[in-house]
């Protein structure tokens, strides 16, 4: 399962990096992602899921990254990486069966194997500060993972 969501995720990625690139329509970008990737295993279910509320939601996403990486200007942040965080987010508020820490751990894989060296440090950084905002605003109940995880 954890294999199938790892290139989920990565699928997904691909597919909002060539959206922001190509500007051709989304469901074909999909299909040639799809196709691409012929021999990957994944969960099309989530890649599709990550892709659809990363872009629906792009600007209030958006906003919550511009609202934590004052120090940043979001014009300079790269574009792989802004991608990694919009697709983050986006798992962090919308898909409620994955534990937050799984989701903001796997986006620092994706930073480390797509990124610059020292991207996953600022992408940590900055989901753990968005984490901790959901977490304020009543959006995640991270006590939940935690039973779950000690039972």
């Amino acid at each position: 399962m954890m294999k199938l969501r790892r290139q989920a995720r990565e699928m997904a990625l691909q597919v909002l990096y060539a959206l922001e690139i190509s500007h051709e329509p989304i469901d074909q970008i999909i299909s040639d992602v799809i196709i691409l990737n012929e021999n990957a295993e994944c969960d099309e279910v989530l890649m599709r899921e990550l892709v659809m509320k990363a872009v629906s939601n792009r600007e209030a996403i958006d906003e919550r990254i511009r609202d934590r990486s004052r120090n940043w200007d979001f014009n300079r942040i790269a574009l792989i990486d802004k991608i990694i965080l919009r697709q983050s987010i986006a798992e962090l508020i919308f898909c409620e069966d994955i534990p937050p820490r799984v989701t903001i751990s796997e986006a620092i894989e994706l930073a480390k194997k797509f990124s610059t060296e020292d991207s996953h440090v600022f992408i940590n950084g900055l989901l753990d500060r968005i984490f901790h905002d959901l977490i304020d605003e009543g959006r995640i109940f991270p006590e939940i993972f935690e039973k779950q995880e000690k039972e």
